[in-house]
């Protein structure tokens, strides 16, 4: 039997077919049918003996064998629809202006919500772009009035 059908027996044989099911718990049963499958599938490794090493100064000394090197926790990243990694962009002027004008108002305003801080930063942030918009106008306007 292949383990694709040997899989499918047993989500059949997990699944009360009297009762109804939502999405979630029926991921949950096929999730246990697929790690019970590959489990008792799935060949016994026999234990690795770590190399011994000699020392070049003594007579066959060995290192020990239960030295093991400790595994690496290996980090979730996101992927797109092909299975490409998500290179995640640099944060935007606007996401470091607000995200700084936002622990500003914080720590002035503690009782402050979340909301209204965002609306006041980000109130700061279009008065300090209509600021530079004027500025550029009139940077503008003497260059201008200087070709006369």
């Amino acid at each position: 039997m292949t383990s694709v059908s040997a899989i499918i027996s047993e989500f059949v044989s997990n699944v009360d077919t009297d009762k109804e099911y939502g999405l979630a718990e029926i991921k949950a049963i096929l999730s246990t049918a697929f790690k019970t499958v590959k489990s008792a599938n799935a060949p016994v490794k026999a234990d690795k003996k770590v190399k011994t090493a000699k020392k070049a100064s003594s007579d066959d000394e060995v290192s020990s064998e239960n030295e093991e090197k400790p595994k690496k926790k290996r980090v979730k990243r996101e992927r797109d629809a092909d299975g490409n990694i998500i290179k995640k962009r640099a944060p935007s002027a606007y996401n470091l202006f607000v995200k700084d004008k936002i622990a500003e108002v914080k720590t002035e305003n503690p009782a402050l919500n979340s909301k209204e801080a965002f609306k006041m930063a980000i109130e700061a942030w279009n008065k300090q772009k209509a600021e530079k918009v004027v500025e550029v106008n009139a940077e503008s306007d003497n260059i201008d009035g200087d070709d006369n």
